[in-house]
């Protein structure tokens, strides 16, 4: 199962009507390249609202299989060369998205809000941190200026390769409640003399 829709090479392929290798006709190409960015477009908007490839999550299981099971189609349909077929799966593939989001909607699922905390960074850029990965996705689209990162990023970069950097900061704002990290340098060698007083 294809995780997106193939795109064709474009002018050859590899079989069509039982004969191998011959140049794909004009109105065949034309259909498909005509069909597919329909598709791109309806796609495009779709993940701008709900994320790359999260509108599908949100429903349930037998649906969401269903649309694969329909976009498999769309890709077999490409790969047979056969601007007919091309045009129809695009037309249910574009409905497939309707009735997707109808039922996300039904179910209470909400679109992305592109909502983001903001900061200025030591170098003068700015951070936008967004709640969820498929969040700071849509404020990264939305905002390419911006240095984006998801609170799981965030999570994941503090229990990562600097741990113990981390831990020790961790300490220090447990100790010190209200305590900011304001800077970090990280010595060039650690230091275990004993504090002269």
């Amino acid at each position: 199962m294809s995780k997106r829709v193939n795109k064709p090479d474009r002018g050859l392929v590899s079989k069509f009507n039982g004969r191998d290798q011959m140049r794909m006709n004009d109105l065949q190409y034309r259909r498909i390249q005509d069909a597919l960015v329909k598709h791109d477009y309806v796609v495009s908007e779709y993940e701008n609202k709900w994320g790359v490839d999260r509108l599908q999550e949100l429903v349930p299981s037998e649906m969401r299989d269903r649309f694969y099971q329909q976009r498999d189609k769309l890709n077999a349909a490409i790969e047979a060369n056969d601007g007919k077929d091309v045009q129809h799966q695009v037309q249910v593939m574009c409905r497939a998205y309707v009735a997707l989001e109808k039922k996300a909607l039904e179910d209470g699922m909400k679109p992305l809000t592109g909502e983001y905390w903001e900061t200025p960074l030591p170098d003068g850029r700015v951070l936008a941190i967004a709640k969820t990965f498929a969040e700071a996705g849509k404020v990264a689209r939305d905002n390419r200026e911006l240095v984006v990162y998801s609170l799981e990023e965030i999570a994941n970069f503090i229990g990562a390769e600097k741990k113990k950097l981390t831990d020790q900061l961790n300490k220090i704002k447990e100790a010190c409640p209200g305590a900011a990290v304001t800077s970090v340098t990280p010595a060039k060698d650690m230091i275990d003399d004993e504090i002269p007083f």
